[in-house]
């Protein structure tokens, strides 16, 4: 039985919703589906609400989250381990990975970079400790097609694509059943933190304003937890906006998973104004599999999501005015139906994570795991 390790190397515990995404699911699949032995390593830290859903693995948790206890960890089980699952690069990433190599450590090692082209331009790649850093991984993939093949051509290691995918993690499956178009609501649907700083929120609500006059009938929801500093910019949107106020919905955090895909089920279009992420991120891809029109800007990973225009239309960055002629096309096409489906269809194609975690062990065996 193949054994893996993943730590979050930061002198912090795992966060709660870390659980419910590709650094823990990812794991956590390889013991589902193919019969690995699953170790999660953390400090004392919140209640784990979701570790019930990750059934067969060990969550082990150490006395606290320095990195010397962490160490201490590696040092004592290291030869009862055979992959050790890095996620980024940070500096307690490369200080960990050059620790593995002190001790002589003769386990694969992989790594999920989720770059952006702005960090990995900034990366001083060929020179220690990144060099070393990359040189020491037996796989190493990036979350969106675009950043693969910038990495291939700047970098001289092989990047694999494996995007970020959706796992329905109460359900246990990666398979939605589709909601036709016709039973949704009229709803603009954002998920995700509600801040100006790389969200650009602010673009989103400002876009949906300068259309709503055409749109009466539809609504703009935006669900996630509001940074303190955006309380004051939505209480003058609003105030400014009132004509539109009753249908600009803004909801705390949703913390149950079941209710939240619910919320995608129930709404036409996806949109996302972000002006940078790392690969796909986790509210696109569950927008794709349960078939929401995408209405995004036009940042690295964007055609990974909307292809060629079937799925959704794309925004540059920053740019309210041309935001608000995308979402208004969206709203009054006449086949919204066919882009949803083909949302849907693109989502089971390339987001499904069962079948993201079997191509990752797929290629892990290749290299001798």
């Amino acid at each position: 039985m193949h054994r893996i390790t993943s730590i979050v190397w930061e002198p912090r515990p795992w966060y709660n919703v870390e659980l419910a995404k590709d650094i823990a699911l990812v794991p956590y699949l390889l013991h589902k589906n193919h019969g690995c032995e699953v170790t999660l390593v953390t400090g004392p830290g919140e209640e784990y609400t979701y570790l019930k859903y990750l059934e067969g693995i060990n969550f082990v948790v150490l006395e606290d989250s320095s990195i010397e206890s962490k160490k201490e960890y590696i040092r004592k089980n290291i030869d009862d381990i055979d992959l050790f699952m890095f996620y980024g690069v940070t500096s307690h990433d490369l200080l960990m990975s050059e620790y593995l190599r002190e001790i002589g450590a003769k386990c694969m090692k992989t790594c999920a970079l989720d770059m952006n082209i702005e960090y990995a331009d900034r990366l001083v790649f060929y020179k220690d400790p990144f060099f070393s850093y990359f040189d020491n991984m037996d796989l190493m993939w990036q979350s969106d097609a675009t950043m693969t093949k910038f990495l291939n051509e700047k970098w001289d290691w092989n990047i694999e694509c494996e995007r970020n995918g959706y796992y329905n993690l109460v359900k246990g499956t990666s398979d939605v059943e589709y909601v036709p178009i016709e039973d949704r609501d009229n709803t603009i649907l954002y998920v995700g933190r509600i801040i100006e700083e790389q969200k650009r929120v602010k673009t989103l609500l400002d876009a949906f304003a300068l259309v709503s006059h055409e749109l009466p009938e539809w609504k703009l929801k935006l669900i996630g937890p509001i940074d303190p500093e955006m309380f004051e910019y939505l209480d003058m949107f609003m105030e400014y906006h009132s004509e539109i106020s009753d249908r600009v919905i803004i909801v705390d955090n949703i913390s149950d998973k079941e209710e939240l895909h619910r919320e995608y089920e129930r709404a036409k279009i996806f949109a996302s104004t972000s002006d940078m992420e790392g690969g796909v991120p986790n509210a696109m891809t569950e927008a794709l599999c349960t078939g929401c029109v995408m209405a995004i800007t036009q940042i690295e990973s964007y055609k990974d999501c909307i292809g060629e225009n079937e799925a959704g239309l794309s925004a540059p960055i920053g740019d309210a005015e041309n935001f608000s002629k995308i979402l208004l096309e969206l709203c009054k096409e006449r086949d919204l139906s066919k882009m949803s489906k083909a949302s849907y269809n693109r989502g089971k194609e390339l987001f499904n994570l069962e079948k993201i975690a079997g191509d990752i062990y797929g290629k892990l065996c290749a290299g001798g795991f």
